[in-house]
């Protein structure tokens, strides 16, 4: 075939050529970029808050500031309740670290910095992490309910934390984990229950606060993504060929009414102290008003209703609430923690 002769008009033919890979029309790399960034942050909104663009409802809480802001609470009340440590299992030397629904990306960023030659990717449904980060750390738009992409034998450590109703398929997911992690790799999980407790009945089984729980599990039982009580997680992961597994059960205190000043101060809620507590508060409505309208057909008022009764009685420290939390690992050895 005669090779064309290099013109002015060349950029423009290429343009029109209706069998170029990324499609007839006017297409290009960049207008193709931009309409799925566009399509990413073209967010939803409902009930005044706002929802992620990308797979659209498969995350039923909010992805706005104040949920943000609630999720870096999370991760310093995280860090308490684990003595200052961005995780439990003893790596060495690792050179890649996968986060799935990495959130505001604090965990990734913080592990980059503690990690300087480890490359730490966080995923997540929503692009809501800054733009400045270490240069080992990167963020991806990823639904790791879809079939994942990164290969065999990848990563020295898995790490996600508080999931519940974001998974159809447990054992999916856990199956893809274990095919990414390296010999000898970890997966370390931290995530809790809806349900509150008590151990002395000062909070009674017709509590708004133990209504609130039932509801909410039953809204994400209904729609495929249920809450899984913690002891099932270890079973899960065991099924899917991990072993030397390890859990740690953790209670996490509605306010600061424990005597143990740890637990005291994990619960604490005041002006410079963040903590369960408040953590719970500031995303109670993120967390209610979505699964509870979509799902369970409730007014946007009767929500509110309810929350409001949730928050009057979690405040109370006459009630000693409790939830339960669980760090799972899975390891080659045996370690010790002061859980």
């Amino acid at each position: 075939m005669q090779r064309r002769q290099e013109s002015e008009n060349d950029m423009e033919v290429d343009e029109y050529d209706h069998d170029s890979t990324f499609g007839g029309d006017r297409d290009s790399i960049v207008s193709s970029s931009v309409s799925l960034n566009s399509a990413i942050t073209k967010y939803q909104f409902e009930h005044g808050r706002r929802y992620h663009a990308y797979q659209a409802g498969a995350y039923s809480f909010p992805n706005d500031e104040q949920e943000l802001n609630r999720m870096d609470i999370e991760h310093q009340n995280q860090k308490i309740q684990m003595d200052g440590q961005l995780h439990l299992c003893p790596l060495h030397e690792p050179e890649a670290i996968l986060d799935l629904g990495t959130g505001t990306g604090i965990w990734a960023m913080e592990m980059a910095d503690q990690y300087p030659t480890c490359e730490v990717v966080g995923t997540d449904l929503s692009p809501v992490q800054p733009s400045w980060v270490p240069v080992n750390c990167s963020f991806e738009v990823d639904d790791f309910e879809l079939e994942w992409t990164w290969g065999e034998n990848r990563f020295d450590m898995i790490h996600h934390r508080f999931s519940l109703g974001s998974v159809s398929d447990y054992p999916r997911l856990y199956k893809q984990a274990y095919a990414a992690l390296k010999p000898g790799g970890w997966i370390e999980i931290i995530d809790m229950e809806a349900k509150a407790y008590s151990d002395d009945d000062t909070l009674p089984e017709d509590s708004p606060l133990v209504a609130w729980g039932k509801l909410i599990e039953e809204a994400f039982a209904k729609i495929g993504k249920p809450f899984l009580k913690i002891e099932e997680y270890p079973r899960l992961l065991k099924e899917q060929g991990f072993e030397n597994i390890q859990s740690h059960m953790i209670k996490r205190p509605s306010n600061d009414w424990p005597k143990d000043p740890k637990m005291k101060e994990i619960g604490r809620v005041g002006e410079n102290t963040l903590f369960c507590c408040l953590n719970f508060l500031e995303g109670l409505e993120g967390f209610t008003m979505a699964p509870f309208t979509r799902v369970l057909g409730w007014k946007q008022e009767e929500v509110k209703s309810l929350i409001a009764k949730v928050r009057a009685e979690t405040v109370q420290r006459s009630v000693h609430a409790w939830q339960k939390a669980q760090v799972i690992l899975k390891g080659e050895q045996h370690f010790q923690t002061n859980l």
